[in-house]
């Protein structure tokens, strides 16, 4: 399993980045690899919640399911993404500072099948669209 943990300061309250970053329908605005997501079960966002989607990365389309399995406002969120042979356990934390918040994600990454071969490619192309994306989170969120 190998982990990749970013994260970065944001200009704005937690709960806007907390609500922003949970939204699946906002995904696709500041993840580059997620060019379409939703959630799948009714009502609000909580464990238990479900998602699919679409990542493109490294000329590959794949399709994903995932399921929220922590859920603590403004403070934490976590979900197990499955995409074929990539399982992923995403966990996300807010922290509120003095002048925004600081936003982390860490991915706990599993490849298995024939996609074992590609893993470290895998992780560093997900290291630096990571950082990406939270660049144009940040940009978004501040601009609002």
């Amino acid at each position: 399993m190998s982990r990749i943990e970013e994260g970065i300061e944001i200009n704005c309250p937690v709960e806007k980045a907390f609500a922003f970053t949970t939204d699946a329908g906002s995904w696709n605005k500041w993840q580059s690899v997620i060019p379409e997501a939703e959630q799948t079960s009714p009502g609000p966002v909580g464990v238990g919640t479900t998602f699919r989607g679409t990542n493109r990365m490294m000329g590959r389309t794949m399709q994903w399911t995932a399921s929220t399995t922590e859920y603590e406002p403004s403070k934490k969120f976590g979900k197990n993404i499955t995409s074929g042979s990539v399982l992923i356990e995403q966990h996300d934390t807010y922290i509120p500072m003095e002048k925004g918040s600081r936003f982390t994600i860490a991915y706990d990454i599993k490849v298995n099948g024939f996609l074992k071969l590609l893993s470290p490619i895998i992780v560093s192309t997900m290291r630096k669209e990571l950082h990406k994306s939270l660049i144009t989170l940040k940009q978004i969120l501040e601009a609002d």
